[in-house]
């Protein structure tokens, strides 16, 4: 996914007319490279002038730093006000006791112009007439989201709730659609659990009772006993072909890089492009923080409570190292750019990585937030520093990428930092403020929540 607009913007593998984006904070948080990325959304064909990416579609919530760039916003509901499918299908929340899923519920009514964009992508299924939207005469085939959750099947009997199926909600896993089985979760809270019995919880791989029950539920295809292989066979024929062997061969300037990398057993490797361990001594990792998953906490007041800036987190041996003390503002070097910064010290972190949490520092405009919010003066995003492409390699660029999963190599961001000059207490890169979206007023200055109820 990160580097959809870089791709995009520049017509590779081809050129498109319209990108549709969902929540994805491209232009920010969920980018590598958050400037390269703007750059692609404003990039201009040579030829026509016209926009390289000539449509961009963007669904979301929050007046968030994407938006901007949008030719179109389809205003979406918060999680409040719609209902929303933790599926088995997808990151379901089950544990080793056994599978469970979950729905969300509206405990709101929206009170403006916005919809829940499950049911926006539902009907414009059905106004393209997407088979898996539409029925055999045309007609939309689901009238709303819950409608979608209840009758959608993957296959017979499956579909994306897996508790009260039947007719009657009588089953679990694999069940004919349930009209109430909505109904059926809310009354459990909104949720369901299976929980196993004690002999299918143990040596799940190669128990019989164990692997025939999670045919019965959908879980799996066969029972038959799973292995895991530590030689990936996958792997060694992609590594023979790049020694020449076959009809399929990779492109000569990947040939060594696939016979490096794609070895059927597993082994350790440097990350990709750190070769100069001596200018950049230390690893750099980001994280999510939990309360402000994917951004959408930043215009709460009260999670902003919790944390409204961010700081790069040092051990404090690491940090005498350098010269560096709680609070110091440092700039943090790497092979693609520069930032600035304020440090924390702590114990536990090793001491050759420093970390800090992702999606709190905000561009100045975006959110509603004030133009000297700390989420944009103080906050910053590691981001900025980590490039989304490996070293070039004879004159051609390879995605900053697992080169065997494809996996964005968020973690093997390698850095140096350095305590800043007087004066320079500000954090970095910055970016022209975003102008506020039409018809959005600005945020109050003052809270009144819960105000009238206050001694």
């Amino acid at each position: 996914m990160h580097m959809v607009l870089p791709n995009a913007g520049a017509g590779d593998p081809y050129r498109i007319d319209t990108l549709l984006l969902y929540m994805a904070n491209m232009a920010w948080n969920s980018a590598m490279n958050p400037a390269e990325n703007i750059r692609a959304l404003t990039a201009r064909d040579e030829r026509s002038g016209e926009y390289a990416i000539r449509h961009v579609i963007y669904a979301d919530a929050y007046s968030s730093e994407t938006v901007a760039y949008a030719d179109l916003v389809l205003p979406d509901t918060t999680y409040l006000e719609r209902f929303d499918c933790i599926s088995l299908l997808d990151r379901p929340i089950g544990s080793a006791h056994g599978p469970a899923d979950a729905i969300r519920q509206p405990v709101l009514q929206p009170d403006r112009n916005v919809r829940p964009f499950q049911e926006v992508l539902i009907e414009l299924g059905a106004r393209l007439g997407l088979p898996a939207f539409t029925r055999e005469d045309g007609s939309p085939r689901y009238r709303d989201y819950p409608d979608y959750m209840i009758n959608h099947e993957r296959k017979p009997g499956l579909g994306p709730l897996a508790g009260w199926r039947g007719e009657n909600g009588e089953k679990s896993g694999i069940g004919e659609p349930n009209p109430g089985q909505i109904a059926r979760y809310i009354e459990n809270g909104c949720f369901w659990r299976h929980e196993l019995p004690h002999g299918q919880q143990y040596f799940k791989y190669a128990n019989r009772d164990y692997l025939e029950g999670a045919v019965a539920m959908g879980l799996i295809g066969k029972a038959e006993r799973i292995v895991l292989q530590l030689y990936g066979e996958p792997l060694q024929r992609l590594r023979l072909a790049a020694e020449g062997h076959g009809r399929r061969q990779p492109p000569q300037r990947l040939r060594a890089r696939v016979a490096t990398y794609c070895d059927p057993l597993p082994f350790w490797h440097p990350p990709l492009g750190a070769e100069e361990p001596q200018a950049f001594p230390l690893s750099a990792i980001t994280q999510r923080p939990m309360p402000m998953y994917h951004s959408w906490g930043s215009q709460n007041a009260w999670l902003r409570q919790i944390i409204a800036s961010n700081r790069l987190y040092m051990n404090r041996a690491t940090a005498s190292r350098l010269g560096l003390t709680e609070d110091d503002w440092v700039k943090v070097t790497s092979r693609s750019g520069e930032l600035r910064c304020q440090l924390a010290l702590m114990e536990g972190v090793n001491e050759a990585t420093v970390w800090t949490w992702n999606a709190i520092g905000k561009r100045t405009g975006a959110w509603n937030l004030a133009a000297d919010a700390p989420e944009s003066t103080k906050g910053f995003l590691l981001n900025h520093v980590i490039s989304a492409f490996l070293t070039p390699d004879g004159g051609a660029t390879t995605s900053n990428s697992d080169p065997v999963t494809g996996q964005a190599a968020w973690f093997d961001l390698r850095v140096r930092v350095e305590k800043c000059a007087p004066g320079e207490a500000l954090s970095t890169p910055r970016f022209a403020p975003l102008p506020r979206p039409p018809g959005l007023e600005p945020a109050p200055e003052i809270l009144r929540y819960n105000a009238k109820d206050a001694p």
